[in-house]
């Protein structure tokens, strides 16, 4: 997704490519997970002059019901863990082979309420993403894309206020990189291929390919996508509906992705809406 300019959903992957959105829209979509995880996202998408575009949102994540036993295994209470980021993107195209983008993220995480009035410890950090997408003039069917994301992220924690012996600790956010290309082939417009290769902190790495099959229909204003992947290794699968209601246009996406350690694999359920 580093290097992918058709959908606006890689802005998350990529900052830079927003400026290939062309179309105000609205996306949302939320995550099915297992072990009383939860995540959802909002955001819009707005192109202004000159190949530009703002867009802004919120994503959440969470873990619920987190058991709280006492020295005889016995359950006493339930606790939960959030994250909410409020980020705020910009993506321009200054040159016919040069996209940009930054985005800022403002990161409010929550801890348990761990003591008897249920205070709990939280964390206010900035972080930021930055990208470019490269275009190559002979070869305007291939796309690359570079990107630097979290950088400056950290969470700071102070107990202190919530436990007289409370004490500070900072985990910061490794940095993650990713290097990736797009191919939309000129003998078949039908198709697009993907492939991403990523570290952090140049510790780790990962990878990502897939494959997308689109289909549009123009006497009914609809069009169809289906799409087969993988993540490191592990499957991935999902499919896109683009249609019209109220001569608005709209657009479900859905996909299935395999996860090592769950008790069942991830669902995710897309909407964007255009205006």
């Amino acid at each position: 997704m580093t290097a992918d300019v058709i959908s606006a959903y890689s802005i998350f992957f990529n900052p830079a490519t927003a400026s290939s959105a062309t179309e105000r829209q609205i996306l949302t979509g939320m995550k099915i997970l297992s072990m009383d995880r939860s995540f959802a996202y909002l955001s819009y998408v707005h192109p202004v002059k000159n190949n530009a575009v703002i867009s802004g949102g919120i994503l959440y994540s969470g873990t619920d019901e987190i058991e709280g036993r006492d020295k005889n295994g016995d359950m006493f209470e339930t606790y939960s863990y959030n994250e909410n980021m409020f980020y705020l993107n910009f993506g321009l195209k200054p040159k016919e082979y040069l996209s940009i983008g930054v985005t800022t993220k403002l990161i409010w995480a929550r801890f348990p309420e761990f003591d008897t009035e249920g205070e709990s410890v939280t964390s206010l950090t900035f972080a930021y993403d930055a990208g470019l997408n490269v275009f190559i003039p002979q070869y305007k069917s291939i796309v690359f894309g570079l990107t630097a994301k979290n950088v400056k992220g950290k969470n700071a924690w102070d107990s202190s206020k919530v436990w007289t012996d409370g004490s500070a600790t900072t985990d910061y956010y490794p940095a993650s990189y990713s290097l990736g290309v797009a191919w939309y082939p000129e003998f078949n417009r039908e198709i697009a291929v993907y492939s991403d290769i990523n570290s952090n902190e140049f510790d780790s790495y990962g990878y990502g390919f897939g494959i997308e099959w689109s289909k549009r229909y123009e006497e009914q204003n609809s069009a169809i996508a289906l799409r087969l992947g993988t993540i490191s290794g592990w499957l991935s699968a999902g499919f896109g509906y683009e249609f019209k209601l109220f001569d608005r246009k709209m657009i479900i996406d859905y996909s299935y992705t395999q996860e090592e350690i769950s008790e069942f694999d991830p669902h995710s359920l897309s909407w964007r809406f255009f205006f």
